[in-house]
């Protein structure tokens, strides 16, 4: 008994560590992902703190982590409460009919910014709070790669190890800042409306995208909330990281060269197997029930069924109207569906759906949606086709990588108003069982994927908490020059060399033919 009591204290002190993960509230998919990485970590039998400044006020009362119970608010400032007010309720709309690609999405991304850099000024008006946070000697930080006030935070607490993590697919940025190959003429950054098969044009725009943006946007002014205060050099410390966590599934995503570093956890909160085990009650039931086919029709938190031109809305309802043997279950947020659809009887409009129990039940045939992450992740582990109509941000890209699985269509929200393209559209993704078929394989290669994205972040979390920071992971291509990297010295010398080679043949041909020549002439 004494021994096994040793080897109890002994396995408890060592594989046990504190983690803080750092997810201020501002978006839902955002704090879903956190969340989950959080209780992946409380699950494996780490002491785990979920830090959870509020910035959006609607999201304050959502119970986003499950197993983990030690959850730590803080309350926004005025200034940080109206950021947050203007990001919740901001000038979204227009992008129904507007490009929301990197160039045109700059100002959104500066009143991001804002709303981090305040972040930072009201955690360092509560030091309080840092202070009991600081006693729990966390071994490492996770947060989002963006979020730049987790480095005066994690230099507060003096965390020695940290992960930065993206909730999207694929940041060119950070892949460029910590050495990654970028690849713009095939792989496109998470603002990019392209898929890896680039026009010359498009080709351009991702190569110049980054250098743009940084040089539009850059990184912003952080100093240690610690005396002196001095500025903390974010650029540099960000190759350090251990690790990076990226909301990508190679088996979804398009492929390309990644960094033993980049560890892609796509899927982390989708439990196929959890959500397959959801029951709807006895009204959705009953409404899948009705017809032989059922759609569901959601664009997402950001943007609005209600806000979308009257003449989309006109568009997508004679398009459903023409399908008598098909319900559609539309997400709305009010009642002025009456005044573009009242008494169409295959038309079922609900302010809130339960989305994810309807993508779990085999009743429900397809999906049209706006492509968000989240959806793309619970699309592609539930084996639903589906037709994404993107509207902005990352969705563009999001709906090109999972097009090419052959299971979805692209449908382009300049379309919305084409009743033509709609009704094509539906007859494609509800009546070709193609889509279907090719949908469930990729269901099913997620289903059976060799290291499950759960295990794979927890290990490495781990790994990263036990020996800290890993200089042996930090490639040394980061630190050479553009004419090193690509070799363009050695062509330039090469070069040198073959036109030396040639023209010293050339001149000792010459010599040999005058030679032969004048030979020839005496003879």
């Amino acid at each position: 008994m004494r021994l096994l009591f040793i080897l109890f204290l002994f396995f408890g002190n060592v594989s046990s560590f504190n983690f803080l993960v750092f997810c201020p509230l501002f978006a839902h998919s955002h704090s879903k992902f956190f969340a989950t990485i959080a209780d992946s970590l409380t699950d494996a039998g780490h002491n785990v703190t979920f830090f959870t400044p509020t910035i959006v006020e609607k999201y304050r009362n959502v119970s986003y982590t499950k197993s983990t119970k030690d959850v730590v608010h803080m309350k926004p400032s005025k200034k940080l409460k109206e950021y947050g007010e203007q990001m919740s309720t901001g000038d979204f709309v227009r992008y129904w009919t507007e490009d929301s690609t990197a160039t045109e999405i700059i100002p959104v991304v500066r009143i991001f910014q804002k709303m981090y850099n305040e972040q930072g000024t009201v955690m360092k008006d509560n030091v309080g709070i840092l202070n009991e946070l600081k006693k729990r000697k966390f071994d490492v930080i996770i947060f989002e790669a963006y979020i730049y006030s987790a480095y005066p935070l994690m230099d507060y607490l003096e965390i020695p190890t940290f992960i930065p993590s993206v909730s999207v697919a694929h940041d060119t940025s950070l892949a460029i800042e910590i050495g990654e190959p970028v690849m713009p003429s095939v792989v496109s950054d998470c603002l990019s409306p392209f898929g890896d098969k680039l026009s010359i044009t498009e080709r351009a725009f991702n190569a110049f995208m980054v250098p743009y943006f940084d040089f539009m946007i850059g990184y912003p002014t952080h100093r240690s909330f610690k005396p002196p205060y001095n500025p903390i050099d974010i650029r540099s410390i960000v190759p350090e990281a251990s690790f990076v966590f990226l909301n990508s599934n190679p088996f979804v995503d398009f492929p390309r060269p990644t960094l033993t570093k980049t560890i892609q956890i796509g899927g982390i909160s989708v439990d196929s197997n959890e959500l397959r085990s959801q029951k709807l009650d006895e009204t959705w039931s009953e409404i899948l029930k009705l017809r032989e086919k059922t759609m569901l029709v959601s664009f997402g938190s950001m943007l609005y069924s209600k806000d979308m031109p009257f003449k989309n809305k006109i568009a997508l309802k004679n398009a459903m109207e023409k399908f008598k043997n098909v319900t559609f279950i539309w997400k709305y947020e009010d009642d002025s569906s009456d005044e573009f659809a009242k008494g169409i009887e295959n038309i079922h409009f609900a302010k809130w759906v339960p989305q994810t129990a309807l993508l779990a039940d085999s009743r429900l045939s397809a999906f049209l949606t706006h492509a968000g992450l989240g959806s793309i992740n619970e699309l592609s582990y539930l084996g639903k086709p589906a037709i994404l109509c993107p509207q902005l941000f990352d969705q563009m890209r999001n709906a090109k990588m999972l097009v090419r699985h052959n299971g979805s269509i692209e449908l382009s929200k300049y379309d919305l108003g084409d009743s033509e393209k709609i009704v094509n559209a539906f007859q494609a993704i509800l009546f070709d069982s193609s889509y279907a078929k090719n949908a469930l394989k990729l269901a099913e290669q997620l289903e059976n994927q060799p290291i499950k994205p759960k295990e794979m972040m927890v290990k490495h979390a781990e790994f990263a908490a036990r020996f800290g920071r890993l200089p042996s992971l930090d490639p040394y291509s980061r630190k050479m020059t553009f004419i090193e990297y690509f070799l363009i010295d050695v062509a330039a010398i090469s070069m040198v060399v073959l036109i030396a080679v040639v023209f010293v043949i050339t001149k000792m041909f010459k010599i040999l033919c005058n030679k032969t020549s004048v030979k020839g002439k005496i003879e």
